[in-house]
């Protein structure tokens, strides 16, 4: 009996030891395969990239048709993943920041034209009589015809202290429609902070605040404006808090996870803001202790230009019943995408790697986020309108005593 057991012991010991091998030898073969498929992909490229250059019709280079070929990668994956080259990448990075050097205009396609569609205050821009409606022809001698929208915002961004030359077209008041003057104008550019939030105060001490962009210090910025927004609310009453805050975030196309994580943190305690889902795993973002604005009536405007970080902050908010969201439905953008760090061409890929869900795991991608108040008037003042209402009834309904306190 005692043989038996051990030869049946030595059985199993040596029948682990064979399993043991038999995947190594496996694991082995299966990472040698892999190497082998990496090698004769690369020397595929080799080849098809020195064949190219000896025997195309016309002449190229080596770093054409490696820019081609990552391009060509990137674009077999989705709509939102991209290739940035160097410039573009260092726009994307300073706009993360929220902060660049410039000249303080907005400028957008308007007929075919770009156009000024905004000044920021006490920018260079504003300083050197710009104007909204003027028509950009030409930055630093050279016209713009056939440019693209982000080589003008390139040329238009700079050191700080350099000067840009703009010629401009613009319209004479009271003229006809086609009837223009040229402007030439020298703008020296600042550093500029804060440029996507604008704030003001509304009626009954309701705070606005509009963010453009989720930026990594927008709930630092909006922190700090909804404080400037209290002192200017004082009136010699005792109580000089604003009663509540409409933040809007129409057409606002995202930005940063970090930005909307933090954003949402300063109106809830506790909980998870937001979690991605990737094929890596997930990964949940939860809120901290500190709640500046735990208790302030709150309003969300959204709409069709709602996305992606914008979402997951209008999104958790609305989970948690910490915001009323005003407006229409979002645009739908619920993949996460990732800035990878710049390869030795300068270039960096900016892809897709996981999908938002909100704190309720809702997947909004391609559907949208739908509003609490559907409010689908173009009307400035009719949107408006509706979050004061929506205020107005919050700060009624934590006024009224409940039935048990009633004495």
């Amino acid at each position: 009996m005692k043989r038996e057991r051990l030869v049946s012991r030595r059985t199993l010991v040596l029948g682990v030891l064979c399993g043991l091998v038999v995947g190594m030898l496996l694991h082995r073969s299966l990472m040698d395969e892999s190497a082998l498929l990496r090698h004769q992909s690369l020397r595929s490229v080799d080849q098809a990239t020195d064949q190219l250059i000896q025997h195309y019709q016309a002449p190229l280079n080596q770093s054409t048709l490696t820019e081609a070929a990552i391009q060509g990668m990137v674009n077999r994956l989705d709509e939102y993943s991209q290739v940035l080259d160097a410039q573009a990448y260092a726009r994307l990075k300073a706009s993360t920041r929220g902060t660049f050097a410039g000249v303080g205009i907005q400028v957008g396609l308007r007929n075919g034209n770009f156009a000024v569609l905004s000044l920021l205050q006490d920018s260079p821009a504003a300083a050197a009589n710009i104007q909204v409606g003027d028509v950009i022809t030409k930055i630093d001698g050279a016209a713009v015809t056939g440019w693209q929208l982000s080589q003008v915002v390139d040329q238009l961004r700079g050191s700080s202290g350099s000067a840009v030359n703009l010629e401009l077209q613009r319209s004479v008041p009271g003229g006809p429609p086609d009837r223009t003057v040229s402007i030439a104008v020298v703008v020296v550019r600042q550093k500029l902070e804060a440029v996507y939030l604008h704030t003001r105060l509304l009626e009954n001490r309701i705070a606005y605040v509009r963010a453009d962009q989720c930026y990594d210090t927008l709930a630092e910025d909006l922190t700090a404006a909804v404080t400037t927004l209290t002192e200017s609310a004082a009136d010699n009453r005792s109580d000089t808090a604003v009663q509540g805050l409409v933040l809007d975030l129409r057409a606002n196309p995202g930005g940063s996870l970090i930005c909307a994580v933090t954003s949402v943190d300063l109106f809830i305690d506790s909980g998870t803001i937001a979690t991605t889902e990737g094929h890596r795993g997930t990964e949940s973002y939860d809120a901290t202790s500190y709640t500046p604005f735990a208790s302030t009536p709150l309003v969300v405007l959204v709409d069709g230009g709602t996305a992606s970080a914008a979402e997951i902050i209008a999104g958790a908010l609305q989970d948690y019943g910490r915001a009323t969201i005003v407006g229409g439905q979002t645009f739908g953008k619920g993949s996460v995408q990732t800035l990878l760090p710049p390869l030795a061409n300068g270039s960096a890929l900016k892809i897709t790697t996981a999908h938002y869900r909100t704190p309720k795991g809702r997947r909004f991608s391609e559907v949208g986020l739908m509003p609490d108040v559907a409010v689908n008037s173009l009307d400035e003042s009719a949107v408006l309108a509706a979050a004061l209402q929506v205020i107005a009834d919050q700060v009624n309904q934590a006024q009224t005593p409940s039935l048990s306190s009633v004495e």
